[in-house]
Formats: structure tokens, sequence, C-alpha cells
């Protein structure tokens, strides 16, 4: 047995090294793709993640961290147990994952599962469904951007929430529905504490999340500058805008993979939730699988609602190219906001930061 593990061990970390290597010839064959790949990842984040998600990321703090979500919990404590089979604390995460985008509900139930309120178990059944995509990613970007169809849009957002919704119920074990651990109250504090915790957070979530950003927007640039015609769902399964402006250009496959990939979500957003969740063992390989699931029914719902509901997609219309301009002086207001965010995470006394109650994710 030990024989077989360090074999095992040598086998990762050789092929590890190779996948490293690789990459570092990558970079120095490919130098402009690499820094044309980080300049639109940047873009990115300085035009569309940061001005969009940072609100949402510090109201879901508050809301874990002032007990304004064990309030409403006390109140929605019957249908979210009846529909979900979680404690009403689990709601306002629910419809911050719905309405609030990538990766904005994994943050919500991380601040959910960090504060005690929510056990790894429960942690871990919310992150099969709390991964969507936005009404302003989906709606706007892919529908009325990408394929110049707003109806298109709707149709998307619907299936991609329908799924969620269907895979919340179905992956719900009956014991849980019937009752359990009721909503706890998170660790009294004030409401100075609770701001100053919820804004160190959501500077430590959007960090992240710009780091991930890039780091795959600069893969992708250096596979398409390596391989020109690598295929549209390599972009799809690694990070989600890029996938869906390839998946644009499909033309009649397009619906279908475009659903796929909002539902998905793409490796990128995986990694900003699993950074969120770091030492409480709540990501499993439960989650990649219902990842993979939620991405083909929501394609599949894609198609049953087109049949259902038929509208005319205009072929000739598709952008197919960058959604993000180039980055510019536009976007100063954003990235001045990403260095504050570093800023104030150097300057936090490391003593008095943020502290947890863990007592419900320890094994």
């Amino acid at each position: 047995m030990y024989i077989k593990h360090v074999s095992l061990h040598r086998v990762r970390t050789c092929f590890f090294g190779l996948i490293l290597a690789a990459a570092t010839v990558f970079l120095l064959m490919y130098p402009a793709a690499a820094a044309a790949g980080i300049s639109r990842g940047l873009s990115v984040c300085a035009s569309v993640i940061i001005p969009t998600l940072f609100p949402f990321l510090v109201i879901s703090g508050l809301t874990a961290r002032s007990g304004v979500a064990a309030a409403i919990g006390r109140r929605l404590e019957r249908p979210t147990r009846r529909l979900f089979g979680l404690p009403g604390c689990a709601a306002p995460a629910v419809l911050l994952a719905c309405f609030g985008g990538y990766p904005a509900g994994g943050a919500a139930v991380a601040d959910l599962v960090h504060t005690g309120q929510l056990t790894r178990d429960e942690g871990e059944r919310m992150l099969r469904f709390c991964v969507c995509g936005g009404p302003g990613f989906i709606l706007v970007t892919v529908g009325s951007r990408l394929m110049n169809s707003t109806p298109l849009g709707l149709i998307l957002f619907a299936a991609n929430l329908l799924s969620a919704f269907l895979i919340g119920t179905i992956s719900a074990p009956h014991t849980a529905r019937r009752g359990g651990s009721m909503t706890r109250r998170p660790a009294p504090v004030s409401i100075a504490e609770a701001f100053t915790q919820s804004v160190s957070a959501a500077c430590q979530t959007l960090l992240n999340t710009c780091g991930f950003v890039t780091v795959f927007s600069t893969v992708l640039a250096l596979l398409d500058a390596c391989l020109p015609s690598s295929p549209a769902l390599l972009s799809c399964l690694l990070e989600v805008s890029c996938g869906c402006i390839r998946a644009a250009a499909l033309r009649e496959a397009a619906p279908l993979v475009l659903g796929f990939t909002v539902g998905f979500g793409g490796l990128s957003v995986h990694c900003q939730i699993a950074a969120a969740f770091t030492g409480t063992g709540v990501i499993t390989p439960r989650f990649w699988v219902f990842r993979f699931f939620h991405g083909a029914l929501t394609a599949l719902l894609t198609v049953l609602l087109l049949r259902i509901i038929p509208i005319t997609i205009p072929v000739f219309g598709m952008a197919g190219g960058p959604v993000v301009e180039a980055f510019s002086g536009g976007v100063t207001v954003s990235v001045f906001t990403l260095i504050l965010c570093g800023i104030w995470l150097l300057s936090v006394d490391k003593g008095n930061g943020v502290t947890y109650n863990k007592t419900h994710i320890s094994t």
C-alpha cells in the first residue's frame, strides 16, 4: 500500500511538472498572446466583474453576519425545508444565486457555512444548484449582445433557473424535507463589525475572482495561439464568457451549446467558488458531477423551451466577437476599486481579522 501511494504521488508530481513546463514553453513562444489574454482578463474584471459583483458580495456578507438571513429564515423555514431540505436561512442565498450571477451564490453559501448557519452537508447540497448566471450576463451579454435576441436570452435564463430548481428539489433527501436542524443564529456581532467583516470578505473574494478570470483568459489566449482551430467546447469548459462568445458563432447549434455553457459555469467560476470554501471540505467530487448535470439539463431545457416557444434567431446577427472593449481609461474606477481591495486586505489587523464559528464544518 505504501509503495502504491508513493508511486501515485510521483506520477501526479511528474504530471503537474510536465504541465508547468509546457506552460512555461508556451509563455516563451507566444508572449504577445499571453499579454493579450492578460489584458482581456483585466478588461473583463474592470468593466464587468467589479462593478456588478462587488455590491452583491458585500450585501451577501452583511445578510449572513448581521443576522438578517437568520431572521428571514425563521419565516421561510417551512417552504425552504419542503422544497430543498434546507433551513430557512438558505433562502436569501438561493435568491442571490438566481439573480446575483457567478459566483455570488457560491459566496453567499460560503458565508452561511463559515458563520455556522449551515452544516458542511447542507452547504454541499446547496452548491449543487446555487451556481447560476445572473440576468445581467445571460439576458444582456449573451441574449442581446452576442445573439441579438432578447427572447433567446430570456429562454436561456428561464432554462438555467428551472434546471437549478429541479436539481435542488430532486437532490434533497426526504428526511431533510420532513425536519432537521432549524435555522441557526450566527455568533452575535455588532453592525460595525459585521460591515467590516463583510467588506473584508468581499475584497478577498473579488481578488480571487479577478485572479482566476485573468489566468483562464491567458490560458485560452495561449490555446488559440497554438491551436487556432481549437474546439468551442474547450472554451465553454474553461471560462464561461469566452465560451459563450465561441458558442454564439456556431449558428444552428448555438442555443444548445449556450445552454450547456451558462448551466455549467466554466472551470474559472468553479475555482472561484472552491477558493471561498478552503478548509471546509464542502467541495467534493459530487460538486463537479452536478456542474456537468446542471449544464446538460439547462441545454436540454433550452431546446425544449425553443420547441414550445419558437423564436426567430438572427443567424447573421450573431456577434461571435469580443464583447469587452480593450483595456482603457473608461474603467479607471473599477481598477481603483481593485487596488483598494488589496490595500484593505493588507491593512487589516490579522489578530482582529474575520473569525468564523466552524462548529458545524469540523469533521
